[in-house]
């Protein structure tokens, strides 16, 4: 009997057409429940490379960083005559960079010369930290600066001119306001 057969068997008796169109429901529903949970073990296994075994605090360094020059600047410029309660933002091109160590192996078979990367971990127990070589920090591209007492175009200047100096950009990307109240 082929399965075409056995769909029409199965259609003729009203009440069983029913009872078999849910049960196929059903089954259509386990199904689907049941290639779900395959895939997000599938997904989770794939996350879980060797790669993902190291430890990236990059994010939080990089936002430490940046937090650290802000509450820097504000606070020397905060120590300039007649410049009070300072807030600064700084604005960057791209984030901090970590440039990682390699491990490379070269071996040669039959005249030919094959070298291999693979990146150089210290392992600390079940960890594994990338070792890293050096870190690009990130380009300052502007900088705001709201301050109470910088309403005269000469503070707003040295103000300006302290943080190119500081940072290394030019003034014209620096720009100061006075601050309400």
């Amino acid at each position: 009997m082929n399965y075409l057969e056995t769909l029409k068997n199965i259609t003729k008796d009203k009440n069983k057409r029913v009872e078999n169109l849910i049960f196929l429901v059903v089954l259509l529903v386990v199904l689907l429940i049941a290639i779900n949970f395959i895939f997000k073990k599938d997904e989770k296994s794939n996350n879980t490379s060797s790669n993902e075994n190291i430890i990236d605090n990059s994010n939080t360094k990089n936002t430490s960083t940046q937090t650290d020059l802000e509450n820097k600047l504000g606070t020397v410029l905060s120590q300039i005559a007649g410049v009070s309660d300072v807030s600064v933002v700084v604005t960057y091109s791209q984030d901090s960079k970590q440039n990682l160590a390699y491990n490379t192996k070269e071996s040669e078979k039959n005249g030919e010369k094959t070298s291999e990367k693979s990146v150089a971990y210290n392992e600390d127990g079940s960890k594994k930290n990338a070792v890293i070589e050096s870190i690009e920090m990130p380009k300052v591209e502007g900088i705001l600066v709201v301050a109470k007492g910088a309403s005269s175009v000469d503070l707003r200047s040295k103000i300006a001119t302290a943080i190119a100096t500081v940072t290394g950009i030019p003034v014209y990307k620096v720009q100061v306001f006075e601050k309400q109240g």
